[in-house]
């Protein structure tokens, strides 16, 4: 890093458009280049954060990152601070409240920025989850939305176009036959919401899996398939969780999912199936990085369905991401 505390402060203000955000991350990543000390990116006149937005903010956290250099968020205004508080993005980056005039971010020539001393911590670099107002706008004191948890998940890893994976799960039948199959197949990801898990062979009994594995991995269609809501919160791990509850707009086999999201690291940390018959499947999850992304590394669930109990162990490995997927790998059926 520099020996410069000089900091560069871009200004982001409204209709935040794709060329005003394409500007800004091109802006972004010649002063990480430069490693200048710190960067800040002034939200206060944005008014709103929508999925553009977040994805950009949550790419330049990784460029600076990569590049040794801070980058932090200026916001002056009440309501900004407050709903930073509420979502708790204040513990994501590092919060400037006193800043110089910032300079305007342009296509071009190189952007001029407004260089000056200030005083900032270093930004805790995670990819976390950044607040939607609505679309006219929200109160400082609404609580967290679904829509805002669910577009700061699916964000978390905008920048990734592809990524193929191995998957392993080992199956385990608590009630008769009391079988343990081990099942080895593929996921695959594709932009922008072509998600599949093939695994090579699949006894009867466990036809389904597939589907059950591939609806964790699509919040992307959580919307337009459900009717959601925030239920409560669940602490888990340390940490506490919002629970977004999902009801199907078309019924079918399942009464309601409930979704428990870690607010500061937009991860699905567990999901729950509650099926009419009286059914459910709980499933809890963990994440690792590999090559900059937070991509899953095990999933745990129980099975309890009519006339069957039963327990998966999935593990993901050897993930390739960038390559090149073969569209027909994506099956176009009905979901659950």
């Amino acid at each position: 890093m520099s020996d410069s505390s000089d900091t560069l402060v871009f200004n982001l203000s409204k209709p935040a458009t794709p060329e005003s955000l394409q500007s800004l991350r091109a802006a972004v990543e010649r002063a990480a280049q430069d490693r200048i000390d710190g960067i800040v990116i002034d939200i206060d006149q944005l008014g709103v954060l929508d999925a553009p937005v977040i994805s950009a903010l949550i790419s330049l956290l990784r460029t600076a990152r990569a590049h040794g250099t801070s980058i932090s968020l200026q916001a002056s205004r009440a309501n900004i601070l407050d709903t930073l508080r509420i979502t708790a993005l204040d513990k994501v980056f590092t919060i400037v409240t006193d800043t110089a005039e910032p300079a305007p971010v342009t296509p071009q020539p190189r952007a001029t920025a407004v260089k000056r001393r200030v005083r900032h911590a270093a930004a805790l670099l995670l990819a976390g989850i950044v607040s939607l107002y609505g679309a006219r706008g929200a109160r400082a004191a609404d609580p967290v939305t679904p829509q805002a948890l669910i577009a700061a998940v699916i964000a978390q890893n905008a920048d990734i176009a592809s990524y193929r994976a191995h998957v392993t799960v080992d199956l385990h039948l608590r009630s008769f036959p009391y079988i343990t199959q081990h099942l080895d197949g593929t996921t695959y990801y594709k932009r922008p919401d072509n998600f599949e898990l093939v695994f090579d062979n699949v006894p009867s009994y466990a036809k389904g899996f597939d589907k059950l594995y591939s609806d964790i991995d699509d919040p992307s269609s959580w919307e337009r398939r459900f009717n959601l809501s925030v239920v409560g919160q669940r602490e888990v791990q340390g940490h506490v969780d919002v629970v977004v509850r999902l009801v199907q707009k078309v019924r079918g086999m399942i009464d309601h999912e409930d979704v428990a999201i870690d607010p500061v690291r937009a991860h699905i940390d567990s999901m729950e199936w509650y099926y009419y018959n009286g059914g459910t499947i709980a499933m809890t999850q963990e994440f690792k990085r590999v090559g900059g992304y937070d991509v899953l590394a095990a999933q745990h669930a129980t099975i309890r369905i009519p006339f069957v109990h039963a327990a998966a162990d999935a593990a993901y490995t050897s993930y390739q991401t960038g390559v090149e997927i073969d569209d027909a790998v994506f099956t176009r059926g009905t979901k659950k």
